[in-house]
């Protein structure tokens, strides 16, 4: 992808986000009810503003938004299943990786240590097969994703003949674009978080890859309990919520811009 779409996408789908929304609304409010005191539209503003942050912030709005993307994902994968459908590779989708002197466990961020945790599962069911570690970087300081999760790979055994390295990718769609050379027309377990299986399959099919799903760190699988802490809010909800959305938006960004191809 080039740099300045990139750039663009980032900064949109960082600005669609339930904090940044609030506190525009709330700026926006505050600024005309100074302005403007016996005029309405600021206080609307403001209340609309708190509202949204409020609502985005139960664990009865943040759970619903993310459950309706984790029962899309399914089931956890079979290795057996997989296979009987002579899947022989294993693809890990890259998340985050903090920098700094960690150790190989500690350096690969949440998302990305399920993630790899899980192909290493699915690995070590299926020894003849190829584990896939995917994802690059934005800083030329910081390790790239991809390798970082290779290093944890190794440390719990995977040996370095059956790990394959893509760390140049930025985003779901650079990977599916830098992977298609490997993969070719093989059919693939794919992992990723799986909130984020959904938009992985269809920017992945869009390639003319054949995925099969194989969703890993569940957020809201057998957790959510209707009660009173349903409605009382919290920064976890809100992370929910924001990453739901973050999602929402990037599966109608690809729509939009495959409209227009």
């Amino acid at each position: 992808m080039e740099w300045p779409l990139f750039v663009v996408k980032s900064l949109i789908g960082g600005a669609l986000n339930p904090i940044c929304i609030s506190l525009l609304l709330c700026l926006t409010g505050a600024t005309l009810w100074i302005l403007r005191p016996r005029r309405r539209v600021g206080f609307i503003l403001v209340l609309s503003g708190s509202l949204v942050l409020l609502a985005m912030s139960l664990p009865l709005t943040g759970s619903r938004l993310m459950r309706s993307l984790e029962l899309k994902a399914g089931e956890y994968a079979d290795p057996g299943e997989l296979s009987r459908n002579e899947v022989k590779w294993i693809v890990v989708l890259g998340g985050d990786l903090r920098g700094g002197e960690l150790s190989p466990a500690d350096r690969v961020a949440y998302s990305s240590l399920v993630r790899a945790m899980e192909g290493i599962r699915l690995w070590k069911a299926m020894p003849d097969s190829k584990l896939v570690l995917s994802g690059g970087t934005y800083s030329p300081r910081k390790m790239t994703t991809g390798l970082g999760m290779a290093l944890l790979a190794r440390e719990l055994g995977v040996p370095q003949n059956a790990i394959v390295v893509e760390n140049q990718s930025w985003d779901t769609e650079g990977e599916a674009r830098l992977l298609k050379p490997i993969l070719g027309n093989s059919r693939f377990a794919l992992v990723t978080s799986a909130y984020h299986m959904r938009r992985s399959v269809l920017t992945f099919k869009r390639m003319g890859l054949d995925p099969i799903p194989a969703p890993a760190d569940f957020m809201t699988k057998g957790l959510f309990q209707l009660g009173v802490g349903t409605f009382l809010p919290s920064p976890m909800a809100l992370e929910l919520s924001q990453t739901a959305i973050h999602e929402y938006v990037g599966t109608l960004w690809l729509s939009i811009k495959w409209l227009f191809k």
